[in-house]
């Protein structure tokens, strides 16, 4: 990172582009979609975290998407109904007030830059950070008592930065603004002084000055959302070009095809490699050597407060107790009206800032996405500005006074962090939300059975002599030594950089015993500590090394289907009853057992019970899915989730076959056969599951994480029932998949009028998971 002459920058070179000999610009449309639609949109390269509204279930939402009209085609050849949105044709646009410019040329935010740190030699200092794909400085600016004397990164640092994404205007104003703020209220404001005096602040004004610059070149170049990396080397810019630098860092790159796209045409195109782009290599080299405590990169536009986990859905982790405290709650935001939610909730992105930064540099990133056009042009009826001018949700309005509300109903989340980072573990809330020394899985039943049970505590690092703590029926106070987890085979281990999960066994607890927990350890400063105690009880239940997740809906009705045709493979079995016990714990219970076999009926599976089989099998337990809609989406939190189906159990997509006949096994399930019918055979099987297993669309040479097989055909259909279309290569639908810890069946045991035939389809499908 070289320090910068001023005066002497790198120009910006002029743009190449040439017009297009079709019409390939960027358009915005509209659709009103259901949950079942999204993956298209996702696979078309849509970002998810920019739909606007939450899709979930069948209920038809609107949503706002920005694509070329090659690529609008292509997705109402699948069935997306979409509208090109237009703006009212009879009113011209409201005059802005000149407040949003390019990043270069006379008085851009560039020339701004450099000025600032003129007029403030003792407190502002100018570094170029790296060069853009077309060779232009992308300049950070400190901000710190001292700032060119003191050796960068002698401090606590905090990194703001902004446009990672060309066409999000209103983020380098919110850089911009707050870098002034702190700058014109030095000596004035006692707060403002403390911070600048103590810790240094860095702002990136434009992680991406081409494509910013791009998008003012013309009106048709607004939406540009990537870098300006000439994909194919024609020596112009069209859609096809760019590179989506929050997709391009090395950290889960290309994980899969859903949280960034391999396609150039895609605005979540991730690139060539981890990290191709002179643009992420400067800011992952900022990064590392700055050491960041904190950082807030700015987008828009979505009203959201994203932290943690983005690439894979619902994934809580030790730090989220860090991130909470300091984004708040949906009832109660750090920001107002952005909702703080993980990154994915309900959707994932791969090779993007935020996971990069905690995970190879060790910095706590937060992504506020900014208010949409269409959000702050209805605060004020009677200013100038209406939503229906709005020619997309990022076109924010060129207006002084929204500009300056947005930035400053930002300002207090934004000095939260900053002072947080003198003390990165103890977090200075605006919501009152606190981090706790220990928070402890808790849970009520173990499964136990008189053998070691582990509990975990989520727990500060710097508190030392963690320890276990528990009385068994009120006897005398036993503690062990916590260690911390290393995860499991696919996540846990992992964004740990102030919190991590510790862990220790109970022991010598007895069927009906109560066992109280709790936790203790000594502060940083030496006092001592401890979490609220959890008390569970170890039940009473029959030896076994099966455990059936009977999740029917409503009170288990099927479940004898599969205990007998367990025993009839010599397995000992326990059943748990999901509308009767709860939702079992993976620590508490799942744990347990080698191997659980999880039942739906003809329900969707719940939603809750898929996270603890997650953790379950995340762990290395072995898992047989079955049910007529096993296999595709569960209700998770707010929305409906497939994630666990493709990328677990590895069914890619699924859909419904009428009256299947027959099951026929394959690959791992060769040998099998059986007859289907309605569960206690009082008729044809209405409907089952068939899947694409997803290495026929993630190949198993790239993505060995998800490999999997077809393990099982559907035979013709009753009644001569179209046959849907995803089938095996010689058109037979797939009624099964198998992966090396998996076996997914579309139909349930119960649909197998045979017992001798569910005997040995679970046996096969024992052998398949167990080896």
């Amino acid at each position: 990172m070289a320090a910068v002459v001023l005066g002497g920058l790198a120009a910006a070179p002029p743009s190449h582009a040439r017009p297009a000999p079709q019409d390939d610009s960027l358009h915005v449309w509209t659709a009103r979609i259901t949950a079942d639609r999204v993956p298209l949109l996702l696979r078309a390269g849509v970002d998810a975290h920019e739909l606007g509204p939450r899709v979930t279930g069948d209920k038809p939402v609107p949503v706002e998407l920005v694509l070329t009209p090659a690529q609008a085609a292509d997705l109402r050849g699948q069935g997306v109904d979409l509208t090109e949105k237009k703006t009212r044709p009879t009113a011209a646009p409201p005059k802005g007030d000149g407040v949003f410019r390019p990043y270069s040329g006379k008085n851009g935010l560039r020339q701004e830059i450099t000025d600032t740190a003129r007029r403030h030699p003792g407190l502002a200092k100018v570094v170029s950070i790296g060069r853009t794909v077309r060779g232009q400085d992308i300049l950070a600016v400190k901000v710190s008592k001292g700032a060119a004397k003191a050796p960068d990164g002698s401090k606590p640092a905090v990194l703001y930065m902004s446009n990672q994404h060309a066409r999000e205007w209103i983020t380098p104003e919110m850089t911009r603004r707050l870098m002034h703020h702190y700058l014109d209220r030095y000596g004035k404001d006692e707060r403002i002084t403390r911070i600048v005096d103590g810790t240094e602040l860095w702002f990136v004004l434009s992680a991406n000055p081409d494509g910013y610059d791009y998008t003012f070149q013309d009106p048709k170049n607004r939406l540009w959302r990537k870098n300006l990396r000439d994909n194919n080397g024609d020596g112009r810019i069209t859609p096809g070009d760019g590179v989506d630098l929050n997709r391009n860092f090395p950290y889960k790159w290309g994980y899969d095809n859903e949280g960034s796209s391999p396609r150039p045409g895609s605005e979540t195109y991730r690139g060539t490699a981890p990290a191709s782009e002179p643009e992420t290599r400067a800011l992952d080299a900022f990064e590392k050597r700055l050491g960041f405590r904190y950082a807030i990169n700015y987008h828009s536009a979505a009203e959201l407060l994203l932290y943690g986990v983005g690439w894979q859905e619902a994934t809580a982790t030790p730090d989220d107790v860090l991130y909470k405290a300091l984004a708040g709650t949906p009832e109660k935001s750090a920001i107002p009206g952005y909702r703080p939610q993980l990154s994915a909730e309900l959707y994932t992105t791969n090779g993007e800032a935020d996971g990069h930064a905690a995970n190879a540099h060790g910095t706590m990133m937060f992504t506020p996405e900014m208010s949409t056009c269409q959000t702050v042009s209805a605060a004020d009826p009677n200013d100038r500005w209406d939503p229906a001018d709005c020619r997309s949700s990022f076109t924010f309005p060129d207006d002084e006074k929204l500009i300056r509300r947005e930035f400053e109903k930002n300002i207090p989340f934004a000095l939260a962090v900053a002072e947080t980072a003198g003390h990165p573990d103890r977090p200075v809330s605006t919501t009152g939300i606190t981090a706790p020394d220990f928070t402890p899985h808790a849970f009520t039943t173990s499964y136990a059975r008189g053998g070691d049970q582990t509990v975990a505590v989520t727990a500060r690092k710097s508190v030392r002599d963690k320890r276990l703590n528990y009385r068994v029926d009120g006897g005398p106070t036993r503690t062990e030594p916590l260690r911390a987890w290393d995860g499991g085979e696919r996540y846990g281990g992992e964004d740990n950089i102030r919190f991590d999960q510790y862990r220790a066994a109970v022991k010598g607890a007895r069927p009906g015993a109560k066992v109280s927990v709790w936790f203790t350890g000594r502060t940083a400063e030496g006092r001592p500590t401890a979490s609220t105690p959890f008390t569970y009880t170890v039940a009473q239940r029959p030896a076994a090394d099966t455990l059936v997740l009977a999740d029917e809906g409503a009170t288990a009705r099927h479940a004898a289907a599969y205990t007998r045709a367990l025993a009839d493979n010599g397995r000992r079995t326990v059943v748990w009853d999901v509308a009767k016990q709860g939702v079992p714990d993976a620590l508490g219970v799942l744990g347990h057992f080698d191997t659980v076999v999880w039942y739906s009926g003809a329900k969707q599976p719940d939603g809750a019970a898929m996270l603890a089989v997650r953790a379950f099998v995340n762990e290395g337990g072995k898992l047989i899915a079955a049910g007529v809609k096993a296999g595709g989406d569960v209700r998770l939190r707010e929305g409906d989730s497939d994630d666990f189906a493709q990328y677990w159990l590895g069914a890619g997509s699924r859909t419904e076959l009428r009256a299947p006949a027959r099951f026929t096994g394959r690959g791992e399930l060769t040998g099998t056969t059986a007859a289907l019918a309605a569960a206690g055979g009082t008729g044809a099987l209405d409907r089952a599951g068939t899947f694409r297993p997803i290495s026929d669309e993630l190949p198993a040479d790239r993505f060995p994480q998800f490999r999997s097989a077809a393990a099982g055909e559907y035979g013709p259909a009753a009644g001569g029932a179209p046959t849907p279309k995803v089938t095996l290569s010689d058109g037979r639908p797939v009624a099964a998949v198998a992966t090396k810890d998996t076996v997914l069946l579309g139909f349930g045991l119960e649909n197998m009028p045979d017992a001798r035939e569910r005997a040995t389809l679970a046996g096969a499908a024992l052998r398949a998971v167990e080896g």
